[in-house]
């Protein structure tokens, strides 16, 4: 019969040298034990995260916290006690937990583990599945979130509920699906003053994101992956945008198009003047997306009557071509 050892029960300075001999996934595990081994923890062992990945998927919830550019580790919480798996150190080393090995519910989970690791911001969160509990309530608590995707997986309550809390706190949104039942719900999302919206409509081809739609976006950057918007529609979004009727906060457009686009015809009532190929241009937007500005060489520069300024670029790659607008402060 082996006899616990009472480290609860060891002075001070005898802690330190155990909590720095310590793994960092195994500090991370102890402070699951009990709120006084979390605060141990804390106290003996300041664990800071280089980036925090976290996947929500329909049974587990995944985190992958990387120290360092070498050191990384891999947390998983199941709901589904029946289907844990047997976890093997791969690429990073990984532990699995459960209510009944832990003590917690999946959002006590995450808090303490986002608190131990001492998590400032999220790299990225994927949602790929619909939990079978409620963790929005931790959602509400994160500040800052690099990168968000929704992904067809996602049922649509839990997908909008989760967009209504972290939109305003991600500085790029993925569209993988489309959760909005309604195109006036999906307008609403459009108003709301996003930072980064990238749609991906290869994965929901019975979508058809309209003239009106962009008309009414406020994000500061918009991505249309093939956003089946036509040439004469990107005309007349350009049109709109000349004669004032067209001034949300969106400053940067990139739509993709399998037309044959003649640029004459794009940019026509416009009144453009070409700008030289040879010479590079920088955009800087208001606040950091997911880069602070973007170069580009050349392009087309129209002005409305106000003396607002907006550049047009096109690039060809294979048979697509990219256009992209630039809307300058």
């Amino acid at each position: 019969m082996t006899t616990p050892f009472p480290l609860f029960h060891l002075p001070r300075l005898a802690l330190i040298p155990v909590f720095q001999e310590m793994e960092s996934i195994d500090v991370l595990a102890f402070s699951l034990l009990s709120k006084k081994a979390h605060n141990l923890s804390k106290i003996f062992r300041k664990l800071s995260s280089y980036s925090v990945h976290l996947i929500v998927e329909s049974d587990h919830l995944d985190v992958r916290v990387g120290f360092d550019l070498r050191r990384k580790m891999g947390l998983k919480y199941y709901f589904n006690t029946k289907n844990v798996p047997i976890l093997a150190n791969a690429m990073f080393q990984k532990r699995a937990f459960t209510h009944e090995n832990s003590g917690l519910t999946a959002s006590q989970w995450l808090k303490r583990v986002l608190d131990v690791i001492n998590c400032k911001s999220i790299c990225q969160l994927d949602l790929r599945g619909s939990p079978q509990v409620d963790v929005c309530d931790t959602f509400g608590k994160l500040q800052n979130i690099y990168k968000l995707s929704i992904f067809k997986n996602c049922n649509n309550i839990f997908a909008k509920k989760s967009l209504e809390i972290l939109s305003t706190v991600s500085s790029e949104i993925t569209l993988f699906k489309m959760p909005f039942e309604t195109r006036e719900e999906f307008q609403t999302f459009l108003k709301s003053n996003l930072n980064y919206l990238n749609i991906n409509t290869n994965t929901f081809p019975n979508f058809k994101f309209t003239l009106e739609d962009l008309l009414v976006t406020n994000a500061l950057k918009l991505n249309l992956n093939d956003g089946k918007l036509n040439l004469e529609e990107i005309n007349q979004f350009f049109q709109n945008w000349m004669e004032n009727k067209s001034d949300t906060r969106l400053g940067h457009l990139e739509i993709c198009t399998f037309e044959k686009v003649d640029e004459k015809n794009l940019l026509k009532g416009l009144k453009p003047v070409s700008f030289p190929r040879n010479r590079k241009r920088a955009f800087h937007y208001s606040k950091p997306l997911d880069s602070s500005s973007e170069s580009f060489s050349g392009g087309y520069d129209i002005r409305r009557a106000d003396g607002k300024k907006a550049t047009i670029t096109f690039r060809d790659v294979w048979k697509m071509t990219f256009i992209s607008f630039y809307a300058w402060p």
